[in-house]
């Protein structure tokens, strides 16, 4: 049953902007997801910033970055010779970051407060370094790890109701080139928008004949049981 609901995932070119899940639908998700998702020590140290239909300046900032990045990523592929000549061209599979219902931004944050047990476990001498502006950096790891736990608990519950999803992660690490996103503080880990899609890339494939040869690279590659 988990699976059948898993493999409807299809990645969104566009979304209905008339026809959308209601803000009460996402909150409700979110607060599914944020219920079970686990998190090291219960700090849950970032932030996911929900922008609804009304932020499309946001929005367009936001893509901007991302296809910015992508030109930028090219540049350096060219540069340091790993491909001939950058293609120079927008990516149409980032428009979802554009125009979307809901857009959602998560970024590192810096934990004010530990639960009633941590505070205990802090004054025997545990270190809580999700509590400290330094320390963001350097588990930036582990704090991406668990975003992609929120976010793919976010997914499940999103296709159980037949809502659409989509990801990125091109957009720039630099905090300096989101100046202008009042609410992101530090580093930005993952984009995703929410939404009903009206067309998706797998038709795009389909028409166009390449949906045959755009596959993962085998189990056996990936997955090795020793």
């Amino acid at each position: 049953m988990m699976y059948d609901i898993l493999d409807k995932r299809k990645h969104v070119v566009n979304y209905d902007l008339e026809n959308y899940p209601s803000s009460d639908t996402v909150t409700d998700i979110l607060q599914k997801a944020w219920k079970v998702t686990p998190s090291k020590n219960n700090f849950m140290p970032y932030s996911v910033n929900v922008l609804g239909p009304e932020h499309s300046v946001y929005k367009e900032s936001i893509w901007n970055k991302v296809v910015g990045n992508h030109f930028r990523m090219e540049e350096i592929g060219e540069e340091q010779g790993h491909i001939k000549k950058a293609s120079g061209k927008v990516n149409p599979y980032y428009e979802h970051i554009r125009y979307n219902p809901y857009l959602l931004v998560f970024s590192s944050r810096v934990c004010k407060e530990a639960n009633p047990f941590y505070t205990k476990q802090i004054e025997k001498g545990h270190f809580a370094e999700q509590m400290y502006p330094e320390w963001v950096e350097r588990i930036v790891d582990s704090t991406a790890i668990e975003v992609g736990l929120f976010a793919q608990n976010t997914a499940a519950l999103c296709l159980e109701q037949d809502i659409d999803y989509s990801f990125t992660s091109c957009f720039p690490r630099d905090l300096k080139q989101w100046a202008d996103i009042p609410f992101v503080e530090y580093r930005v880990l993952l984009l995703m928008t929410i939404g009903y899609g009206s067309y998706y890339r797998r038709q795009k494939a389909e028409k166009e004949g390449w949906s045959v040869h755009d596959y993962k690279p085998s189990f056996e590659t990936v997955v090795n049981i020793l």
